[in-house]
């Protein structure tokens, strides 16, 4: 394999889930699959470990991707890259004390993804 970045995707939107797929794909990364929910998130994150993981803060399901990133966190070291359509303050607050890799408002600019992975290594 190399060293190419395993990633999770967690979006509850199939289209830029299925977007950022196509895209981290063609930069050479090894996407694992995309859930919507942050309980099958913690899940697949378990299974597949993966180096970096982009979740969405808003989610289907009973937690949101602060949540399910602080308890993926917690098992393994992992690369958080949120992703959100928010910018609520307590919300980035949030998100921050887990030191994110990255934060991206939505919509983002797929090429910002090039520099933030280049600074995961």
């Amino acid at each position: 394999m190399g060293n190419r970045k395993k990633i999770l995707i967690v979006e509850d939107e199939t289209m830029n889930a299925l977007a950022l797929a196509s895209y981290l794909e063609g930069l050479g990364c090894d996407v694992l699959d995309f859930t919507a929910t942050g309980e099958k998130a913690i899940l697949m994150a378990k299974s597949e470990k993966p180096d970096i993981l982009f979740m969405d803060i808003s989610l289907s399901g009973k937690m949101d991707g602060i949540e399910a990133a602080e308890t993926i966190a917690r098992n393994a070291p992992i690369a958080i890259v949120f992703m959100t359509g928010y910018s609520n303050q307590s919300i980035i607050d949030r998100a921050s004390a887990l030191a994110p890799a990255a934060y991206l408002v939505k919509p983002f600019d797929f090429s910002a993804i090039d520099g933030i992975l280049a600074s995961i290594g």
